[in-house]
């Protein structure tokens, strides 16, 4: 792995500004004095991997800026995404109850994630009732985006499908930014060809739903109330 991997301090957990969205966002300073083992910041680039399915599961990541799609590899060796991570997300929060990761994490975008070992979570889990009550909430969070991003991405036609993705990647960002995957990774997302998924793009594109940001034809800004009439079924 040629990431950038950097310790950080129980000291700047506390501090951090993302901590209101982590798995240690009820721990009171007391909490802090458990963690006895390093946390690292890690920094990825596109199409790094974070973990693969299968692999024991020694780490949680809680993703601190970026996008990461979770990956389960069929029997014919085509991918199918069955969700996507961004800033506050949880990966590999099955470990707190499973040996191993039971999905692969690669980054779609460049990634900061903080790298947890287990055994800090099963420490504190077991010391305080306020991480325990966050994991719970974090189970909840994920059983319902995985369902939500399944039932609205395998749904509709193409063009609704894909309204509803681009919805997903802009939301985040007032300006309705965002940094669209590779046509590949559009298509396992929606269910659909890697060529269906182009076209679409491409039509998206001829109508002013996408405008481009950069030569490459990664970085767009989104019409989102276009996408949502599309999305509905209004347009």
């Amino acid at each position: 792995m040629k990431s950038k991997i950097v310790q950080i301090s129980a000291h700047s957990c506390v501090s951090c500004g993302m901590r209101g969205r982590s798995l240690f966002a009820d721990l009171q300073s007391d909490d802090f004095a458990l963690i006895d083992q390093p946390i690292h910041d890690l920094q990825f680039e596109p199409q790094e991997t974070l973990f693969e399915e299968g692999a024991p599961g020694a780490f949680l990541f809680t993703v601190r800026s970026g996008i990461v799609k979770l990956v389960r590899f069929q029997s014919d060796g085509t991918q199918r995404i069955v969700r996507l991570l961004t800033s506050g997300d949880v990966a590999g929060l099955e470990t707190s109850a499973g040996a191993h990761f039971d999905s692969t994490a690669i980054a779609l975008t460049r990634v900061s994630a903080c790298r947890i070992p287990r055994a800090v979570i099963d420490r504190l889990e077991a010391a305080s009732p306020r991480l325990h009550t966050q994991l719970l909430r974090k189970w909840h969070d994920a059983l319902k985006q995985s369902s939500d991003f399944i039932a609205e991405l395998a749904t509709g036609n193409a063009r609704q499908r894909l309204a509803r993705l681009l919805l997903q990647l802009a939301q985040d960002d007032p300006a309705q930014r965002m940094m669209l995957p590779s046509r590949e990774d559009v298509g396992a997302m929606l269910g659909v060809t890697t060529e269906t998924a182009s076209r679409a793009v491409a039509a998206f594109r001829r109508e002013g739903l996408l405008k481009s940001l950069d030569r490459q034809g990664k970085h767009f800004v989104v019409d989102v109330q276009s996408l949502r009439a599309l999305a509905e079924g209004r347009k």
